[in-house]
């Protein structure tokens, strides 16, 4: 016997993680007009905070973000005076369990999260405030998975930076961190 009834759906996906890299090596091929090819990209494992306008360089198998999807400058001061250029890093990896989540802490307004971490200096040694202003501190925030829930865990696999204020919004897809980076400056 046949249901006519409404259905609510054809078919499901599960994505996430596996424990053998096999299957996320393999390409996928799509059967759309475009015949695209896809291969899955590792998880995002390491952040970093570099300076670039005081000299600091991208961490050997790191990965800069350098512009936002409309091709802005993706420095985390944009617009801000004498202020240096902070661009944010990461890597990609198997070696480590993931980064499940992305966060911004203003210092002096609210507490950590359980489970997340600080990136408080840069790769040589400077600290990671990227406030424009010295009196308030802001940092990026993340939390990584355990050992035991690596591969059931949803992970971070790509990081972009937006400036809504040009009317940027997320590409499709992305959780948006709903903190002004930019806290300090009357707009």
């Amino acid at each position: 016997m046949e249901n006519k009834g409404p259905r609510v759906a054809d078919y499901f996906v599960l994505a996430g993680l596996t424990d053998s890299s096999t299957p996320l090596e393999q390409e996928i091929h799509f059967d759309d007009v475009c015949h695209k090819t896809a291969k899955p990209k590792p998880p995002i494992t390491d952040l970093a905070v570099v300076m670039r306008s005081l000299g600091e360089e991208v961490p050997p198998g790191y990965t800069c973000v350098e512009s936002t999807p409309s091709g802005l400058s993706a420095d985390l001061n944009n617009g801000s005076l004498m202020a240096p250029q902070i661009f944010l890093c990461y890597r990609r990896g198997r070696d480590k369990p993931p980064l499940t989540d992305l966060g911004v802490l203003h210092e002096w307004k609210e507490r950590l999260k359980q489970g997340c971490h600080i990136i408080q200096t840069t790769p040589s040694g400077r600290p990671a405030n990227i406030s424009s202003t010295s009196s308030q501190r802001i940092y990026v925030t993340y939390r990584r998975a355990t050992e035991s829930q690596t591969y059931a865990a949803l992970a971070v696999t790509d990081i972009c930076v937006i400036i809504p204020g040009k009317g940027e919004t997320p590409p499709h897809t992305f959780c948006k961190v709903d903190k002004n980076l930019n806290s300090s400056m009357v707009r």
